[in-house]
């Protein structure tokens, strides 16, 4: 056993120390939600959903509070805390309206075959949660887990153990029986005991690409479904436009949005050469006029990062790049009285030989890329070892729907930001993963559709 701390990434300060479990409780865990997943799945449609309605509800009511605790424990904004939080609200109505049809029993007649398709629970699953979007990441995947009839044991990321206990306390709140869902504090070292358990039926992950392969091993192992929402280093295709200064603006957002710590946010921008020099021109002037500061302050666009040693990790995946030829135009830069900011940063002349062109960096650091044409673009987006999302921007619709079509990516979005919306199904292609979450397909994954055939 070993101590989690919370720790508020702009002051230092710790919040709350909580101690992890030993396996053994880990069996007695995994038991009593074995049990209760036995009589939650007997319940009616109805129910599920007048429980869910009532957890959204009540994270709507204290929305500020919920949103503060968030941008203590990992550094968020607070505007971006809040619209999170009641966003997050939304998404669980979402699931719970969109459950019963989704998963209700059907009656078919085909090919001279009567029946019906049943989708039966599986069990308990397993999740592990990532820290930068602490309610949302955990809920969109719970909570479609838990109206299908299952029910979870969830380790979240061990620097935001306030807000994994605060999910716990939610189902608490709403009134659900105990041991649908239940926080675990645990080390990563013993997810293999949690998975080989007998009543553990399946595991979503959403983190690092080592931590799904680790993940993703043992579930094959132990022949256990997963999904897994890996990491992503996605393009923002820029294709002809008449407004440069806009189209920085909105790469800009693209890129900084929480911090860049984002796993769908923008992250190499590609641009033709005969926009190049000036989009990089005008990129490196509005980057510099972007604040870090207090998260708790409106005027703060860059909050601090989620920890130090993520500062450190991404000033040496920067330096790698200056070192390798990248041509810094502005940031490169920590600061605060403990260093716990980057400043936006921006990297032009990067080539598939550097390190930000072929690895995430989970921060506020834009990698500019030069192409020839359109064509170019499309190969230069598609040369990744992840595919997670992408976004297009430019004037010509036709032409941005054209693009869109030929680059790989499990979300494709058109003059908006990347985002995660709960009807449209959410993940990616090579190593940014497998499986899906959001969207209806969620509801249904971790699920036996099985057909019973009616005699003649």
């Amino acid at each position: 056993m070993w101590t989690i701390q919370s720790i508020n990434p702009y002051n230092g300060e710790v919040n709350a120390e909580f101690q992890t479990l030993s396996n053994d409780e880990l069996d007695v865990i995994i038991q009593r939600a074995h049990d209760a997943h036995l009589e939650w799945k007997q319940t009616s449609w109805e129910h599920r959903k007048q429980l869910f309605h009532k957890l959204a509800d009540i994270m709507d009511a204290d929305a500020e509070k919920y949103a503060e605790l968030q941008t203590i424990e990992m550094g968020m904004l607070y505007s971006a805390s809040l619209s999170g939080v009641k966003s997050t609200a939304s998404l669980i109505r979402w699931f719970a309206d969109n459950a019963e049809d989704t998963l209700g029993d059907k009656e078919f007649d085909e090919n001279g075959t009567k029946g019906k398709y049943k989708h039966d629970a599986l069990g308990v699953i397993y999740g592990v949660g990532p820290w930068n979007f602490p309610y949302n990441q955990v809920l969109r995947a719970a909570v479609p887990n838990i109206l299908a009839g299952n029910t979870t044991v969830y380790k979240h990321a061990s620097i935001v153990p306030m807000c994994a206990e605060q999910i716990e306390k939610f189902f608490d709140m709403a009134g659900f029986p105990k041991w649908i869902y239940t926080n675990i504090f645990i080390s990563g070292s013993q997810s293999e005991h949690i998975i080989a358990n007998k009543h553990v039926a399946g595991v979503n992950l959403t983190g690092s690409e080592w931590a799904g392969s680790a993940v993703g091993s043992l579930a094959g192992k132990y022949l256990k479904r997963s999904v897994l929402e890996l990491w992503g280093n996605d393009a923002f295709v820029l294709a002809d436009h008449s407004d440069t200064k806009q189209m920085v603006r909105e790469a800009t957002a693209c890129r900084i949005s929480n911090g860049g710590q984002k796993c769908n946010s923008s992250k190499r921008f590609i641009v033709m050469e005969k926009h190049y020099d000036e989009f990089v021109e005008e990129m490196g002037k509005y980057m510099e006029t972007m604040k870090t500061g207090n998260p708790m302050e409106a005027s703060t666009q860059i909050p601090p990062m989620s920890s130090l040693k993520l500062v450190n990790d991404i000033d040496d995946q920067v330096q790698r790049s200056i070192s390798e030829g990248a041509r810094l135009i502005v940031g490169w830069k920590k600061s605060g009285d403990r260093d716990q900011f980057y400043e936006g940063t921006i990297l032009a002349d990067v080539t598939s030989e550097m390190t930000s062109y072929n690895e995430e960096i989970f921060g506020p650091v834009a990698s500019i890329i030069k192409s020839k044409d359109i064509q170019d673009s499309i190969r230069i987006a598609n040369d990744s070892d992840f595919g997670l999302s992408a976004v297009v921007y430019g004037d010509d619709e036709t032409q941005c729907r054209e693009i869109a079509d030929q680059l790989e990516g499990g979300m494709i979005f058109i003059n908006e930001w990347a985002a995660s919306k709960p009807h449209l199904p959410f993940g990616g292609v090579k190593k940014s993963g497998y499986g899906k979450e959001n969207g209806r397909e969620w509801l249904r994954e971790f699920t036996n559709k099985k057909a019973i055939i009616y005699s003649k």
